[in-house]
């Protein structure tokens, strides 16, 4: 199949992340895990939109297998432009390592009910630049299926609009203070999404994806995420994390259902996991790269 000029275009800015054996890659330390109830302190919900109640959470819990699970839903019935729904999630230990700027790839473990895109954002301390949205973000398409996500950091940008408040993924990882993990696209309704294990990933350098991992990565999307997606605008970032209530559900899970054990077997798992191999091109729906 002839491949236009515009394709072309897109697989010379197109990079993707290497398959990162479980050996292979070198963490710079665990940056966090949800083995127990005592980790949910590291984590805090994010609900905001533009119009009040269309966005909420109805649970944030842990599953028993290492993941945190958010629950609840996205609408723009009452007039939204927009909403995000999402967790904010700050190291596994006070003196966790903070200095990743010798990282080159972020690992994020991640499923979601019904597949779809997650904006994953990497986040210092400053609160301006913070509230304003503009710390560096990129979005990852999600499987329903747990899955090591193996991101190149070269990928994250701040939002275009962010103008003078924009800053670098390098200035970003001298000091990385959360990971946030949010919904704020299509498909609209109920939302379920779960965060496991991450780490900052040392080996592994970037590499040029070829034109046949740009058209198989995104031919494997599936059709009802390929149309056009709504729109964060320009300052929307602000209120969503000037908005972060713990939700009304369980802070932790109940209970009959939590496995201690259980999950450290799973954080165990998760990091012997083959990481999965992700494509990002720049996309003009979300003016941010998109990787899948």
């Amino acid at each position: 199949m002839r491949r236009s000029p515009l394709l072309a275009l897109i697989t010379a800015c197109a990079i993707a992340s290497p398959a990162l054996p479980a050996q292979a890659a070198s963490a710079l330390r665990p940056w966090a895990r949800f083995g127990d109830s005592a980790s949910m302190a590291a984590a805090h919900a994010i609900v905001a939109s533009d119009a009040p109640g269309d966005a909420s959470v109805s649970s944030l819990a842990l599953d028993g297998g290492g993941m945190l699970v958010l629950s609840g839903a996205l609408g723009l019935d009452n007039g939204s432009r927009w909403a995000t729904l999402g967790v904010e999630i700050a190291p596994a230990t006070p003196d966790a390592v903070r200095d990743m700027s010798t990282a080159s790839v972020l690992r994020i473990r991640l499923a979601a009910a019904t597949a779809r895109p997650l904006r994953v954002r990497i986040k210092g301390g400053d609160k301006d630049i913070g509230n304003a949205g503009c710390y560096p973000v990129v979005v990852q398409m999600v499987a329903t299926a747990p899955a090591n996500y193996a991101i190149p950091l070269s990928a994250f940008h701040s939002p275009g609009w962010c103008g003078a408040k924009a800053v670098s993924i390098e200035q970003t990882l001298g000091s990385v203070e959360r990971v946030e993990v949010t919904a704020n696209d299509e498909p609209a309704g109920p939302v379920i999404f779960s965060v496991g294990s991450i780490d900052f990933l040392v080996d592994g350098a970037n590499q040029a994806a070829s034109s046949d991992d740009v058209e198989r990565a995104r031919e494997s999307q599936p059709d009802s995420l390929r149309s056009r997606q709504r729109e964060e605008p320009a300052g929307a970032g602000a209120s969503a994390n000037a908005a972060t209530p713990r939700p009304p559900g369980p802070a932790s899970t109940p209970a009959s259902r939590r496995k201690p054990a259980a999950g450290g077997q799973a954080n165990a798992a998760s990091a012997a996991t083959p990481s999965r191999r992700v494509v990002c091109e720049h996309s003009a729906r979300y003016e941010l790269m998109l990787c899948y």
